[in-house]
């Protein structure tokens, strides 16, 4: 018997990513997993192990948890193509809270039990202790068999524990009191050197306060997403582009210049969902239209009061887009920035999910004309310019499912919602 302890992330640790590799690697027959919930943001890091794994002959077999909110539709839909048998477990009146790993077959066994769940925080990325154990042929049998029976034992409870399918997840996110996350909603801005992981498992706080320095030395780097599942959604992990305003030329896109809108009426979003709305007239700054050659296209939209009864100075960051994994900007002193998902309908067009990046500085408020929170067009800057949307309105809205819509068109979607 082996016994080793895994202290993650210091380099000189092993991590849940040496274990699934060893699983891979070890000539094992089954790989079993029960953990509170699983993330697209850990599976899709070790999914190229756990297909190489498979292709050997190997079994994966999936328990996993929703309880708390931890659970995400893609972590789900991730589980469903990678497991040969897979289960959701909850007891409504307990939380379903385990890591446990076990890598057996008819002669050695290695079993890994601590804190990581199936997350990239589980994986590498955060502070998480488990002990991992190699047995030999003939080693542990009592308590390798007390491991599976365990496994049986909550596969067996058929009111807690149920099949993973598709329906399954759509049920699960149609319950009234079941939180099942998105991991497509909204996510850190990811810079390309930047190991940092793109979801929020792990909330960077208490940058601004300076009370505490995070370690940066002494540390293993997370993995990247598999190449094979980044075109799920809209591949967290690249940045998200943003094409630079064009400079001050004779050339420049003016509104006489842009085309005209087709105003073709109200979006055909419901609105019942609608927890909180916000909207804005557009004028010339922030429709991206220019009045001048001498002048360039700002490339965003700021977020301010107009006509709303709110303190513009914080409603934004705390309430409208309050809960999101926020994280400080690089290189900027008090500056925090997201990446939001919109379903994004534009006078007539339905762009589908586009993630845009928001920004807030405090710093903003005296030189900004009191706004500290603006929403950057992104990859919708060129639509923004090529067409003069000057005088229609633009609605931003929060759901009560946590999502967000942005359009544009003639009128309002309704009135003020905050």
């Amino acid at each position: 018997m082996r016994l080793r302890f895994a202290g993650q992330p210091f380099a000189n640790q092993p991590n849940l990513v040496d274990f699934i590799e060893h699983a891979r690697d070890g000539g094992f027959d089954e790989l079993k997993i029960a953990v509170a919930w699983a993330k697209r943001s850990g599976l899709g890091r070790v999914w190229d192990v756990l297909e190489e794994f498979r292709a050997q002959g190997g079994k994966v077999l999936l328990i996993l948890g929703v309880s708390e909110g931890g659970a995400t539709r893609e972590g789900l839909e991730l589980a469903l193509q990678v497991a040969d048998e897979g289960y959701v477990f909850h007891d409504p009146r307990r939380t379903f809270h385990p890591k446990v790993y076990f890598a057996c077959s008819s002669g050695q066994r290695s079993l890994l039990v601590g804190s990581s769940n199936l997350t990239a925080g589980g994986l590498s990325w955060n502070y998480e202790a488990s002990m991992w154990v190699d047995w030999d042929t003939g080693e542990g049998e009592d308590v390798t068999s007390e491991v599976s029976a365990w496994f049986d034992g909550l596969i067996a409870e058929r009111e807690s524990c149920s099949p993973l399918t598709a329906d399954l997840v759509e049920n699960l996110e149609r319950s009234g009191d079941i939180t099942i996350g998105s991991e497509s909603r909204a996510r850190r801005t990811q810079k390309r050197k930047s190991d940092t992981p793109e979801d929020n498992d792990s909330a960077i706080v208490a940058t601004v306060s300076g009370l505490f320095k995070p370690v940066l030395a002494g540390l293993r780097k997370l993995p990247g997403l598999s190449p094979k599942i980044t075109s799920v959604a809209s591949a967290p992990g690249a940045e998200v582009a943003e094409k630079p305003t064009p400079k001050a030329t004779g050339a420049s896109v003016t509104s006489t210049t842009a085309n005209k809108p087709a105003l073709v009426g109200p979006a055909p979003f419901p609105t019942a969902d609608v927890q909180r709305r916000w909207f804005k007239r557009l004028d010339n700054t922030a429709a991206q239209q220019v009045k001048s050659a001498a002048s360039n296209p700002t490339g965003n939209l700021r977020l301010s009061q107009e006509e709303a009864s709110i303190n513009h100075k914080h409603y934004f960051r705390n309430d409208f887009f309050g809960g999101l994994p926020w994280a400080p900007t690089e290189g900027k002193e008090t500056e925090q920035e997201v990446v939001v998902g919109f379903r994004t309908w534009i006078d007539g067009t339905d762009y589908g999910i586009k993630e845009l990046r928001l920004s807030h500085d405090p710093k903003r408020i005296s030189g900004q004309g009191n706004v500290p929170t603006v929403l950057h067009w992104g990859s919708l800057a060129s639509e923004m310019r090529e067409t003069n949307y000057v005088g229609l309105y633009i609605s931003l809205e929060r759901t009560t499912g946590g999502e967000y819509n942005l359009v544009i068109s003639q009128d309002p979607r309704g009135d003020y919602q905050i």
